[in-house]
């Protein structure tokens, strides 16, 4: 099975929908990979910083290692929105780890722009791997249930993305996804 496979990393949290756009959080690294379920072979792949228009906080720096001062020379949003809208249409699904927050995040930007993304079919990975323990997982939490061993890198895009690529592999192999 063929699949998109990507992540956000993000100023924040997404606000009240009451709140003006310009108010929301912005995304400050998307990373996506074109993998197959099968054997978690990739064979496209789209890895960007992405400048956001006010600072990165000190709080999501902690998190993500992630600062301003990275992102100065990265491309605006409205710079890659092409590339992300093409990678993403020309998906036949995608899967992100807690989706409706990504899903939401990709459309806050294009919402900016005036635009609107046509989204494939949606794997939450959350969604999908509830059954194994009965309640939400954390991507680290789920890894390391699956393979009994902690990924590194957590809260940067590539390295989420390469440890839920490979949580869905084995997700696919027993049937889960």
């Amino acid at each position: 099975m063929l699949s998109l496979i990507f992540d956000c990393e993000t100023t924040g949290l997404i606000d009240s929908h009451l709140l003006k756009l310009d108010r929301q959080s912005s995304i400050i690294e998307f990373y996506a990979c074109l993998a197959d379920l099968r054997d978690g072979t990739v064979t496209r792949e789209l890895d960007l910083l992405i400048k956001p228009p006010g600072e990165i906080s000190e709080k999501i720096t902690k998190i993500t290692g992630i600062s301003t001062a990275m992102v100065a020379d990265a491309p605006a949003f409205r710079s890659v929105a092409a590339g992300v809208r093409e990678v993403i249409e020309s998906a036949p699904v995608v899967i992100a780890h807690n989706a409706s927050f990504d899903i939401e995040m990709v459309n806050l930007e294009f919402e900016r722009l005036g635009e609107k993304i046509r989204w494939p079919r949606v794997i939450c990975s959350v969604e999908a791997s509830i059954h194994i323990k009965g309640f939400r997982l954390s991507l680290g939490a789920l890894h390391e249930e699956l393979f009994a061993e902690k990924f590194t890198g957590a809260h940067r895009a590539k390295a989420d993305v390469a440890a839920l690529r490979r949580c869905c592999v084995e997700m696919h192999r027993r049937g889960d996804i």
